[in-house]
């Protein structure tokens, strides 16, 4: 594992983990983390990834990671919010792929990065090889529009970098009920309590984020799930949705389902959907972790294999 600084196309610092493969590479995988953590923590599937002859990418979200840190900016987006996020993933992959031109791109996203990989599908899918959806969710309904209109007037009164208490209780706080009595707060993201603790114990794991990032994180999951996103993105990109069983940002299933159904519904040729049982969220972290990396694996493998060759440059419609 290698850590490179790009500039950003707001000429802000990007740092991005890169794993290279032993001889030439197959093509580019690019992971994208979720919310309260960073890149490193995808270190082993990263490793299986490269060993499969994938060139593997994360660029670290504004706000998360050790830069963040650094500058006490750990749980704030900049001005642009998600919009800016999408552009640093597009600033990531292009670097790269003026490198390593003509070849695959699978795109994976878990959690908050699947909500950002869903929509960068629908920008820039005809690029891509395929889609690699983890630890997703549907659409929010109704607790959704009362947790916007909470984080807006949050930010009014209190700033964008101001840590909302309030807005983490309201988004994660339902979240281990199906697991009571639990030891921690963060019981929900995996079975495996050593994974549970050593989030625990992460200073740049769950932390309490600001008003402007909870009011981001809802718009964008809104964009991800909106039928303008389901209909651009393309007929033909294989879309594989891996999940847990009782994941609670995917509703213990039923929200993947319906992002599944809905993506099917408008069009998307190829959705496979894997839940699996009485897994939680990080199933990359789960007790069942090599399963789940050799499934996604083999996965990526046939979804390449059975892709048309995405349009180089191409605009998703």
């Amino acid at each position: 594992m290698d850590c490179i600084t790009l500039e950003a196309e707001d000429g802000a610092d990007l740092d991005v983990l890169t794993w290279a493969p032993q001889g030439t590479a197959r093509g580019i995988a690019q992971i994208v983390p979720g919310m309260c953590e960073y890149a490193a923590r995808y270190d082993a599937f990263a490793v299986e990834l490269a060993e499969r002859g994938w060139f593997v990418i994360a660029a670290e979200h504004r706000g998360e990671g050790p830069r963040a840190a650094a500058a006490g900016e750990l749980g704030q987006l900049p001005d642009r919010g998600y919009h800016q996020l999408l552009d640093d993933m597009s600033s990531a992959h292009d670097h790269f792929a003026a490198d390593l031109p003509c070849l695959p791109w699978v795109l994976i996203g878990h959690s908050m990065g699947s909500f950002l990989a869903r929509t960068m599908a629908a920008q820039r899918g005809r690029e891509m090889a395929a889609l690699v959806v983890l630890g997703t969710g549907g659409p929010l309904g109704p607790a959704g529009s009362v947790g916007t209109l909470v984080a807006d007037a949050q930010t009014l009164m209190l700033g964008e970098d101001h840590p909302s208490r309030l807005m983490n209780r309201l988004a994660f706080g339902p979240f281990n009920a199906a697991f009571m009595p639990a030891r921690t707060e963060f019981d929900w993201i995996s079975r495996d309590t050593r994974v549970v603790d050593d989030y625990v114990a992460d200073p740049l794991c769950g932390k309490v984020c600001s008003t402007g990032f909870y009011r981001e994180l809802l718009r964008l999951m809104r964009a991800a799930n909106s039928v303008d996103v389901m209909r651009a993105t393309p007929p033909g990109l294989p879309v594989g949705l891996f999940s847990g069983g009782k994941d609670p940002v995917g509703g213990a299933g039923r929200g993947v389902r319906q992002v599944a159904h809905r993506l099917r519904a408008n069009g998307v040729r190829s959705v496979d959907l894997v839940l699996y049982p009485g897994a939680r969220h990080e199933i990359l972290n789960e007790v069942n972790r090599r399963q789940v990396s050799a499934d996604i694996l083999d996965w990526i493998d046939d979804a390449v294999q059975t892709s048309p060759a995405p349009a180089e440059g191409a605009a998703a419609s």
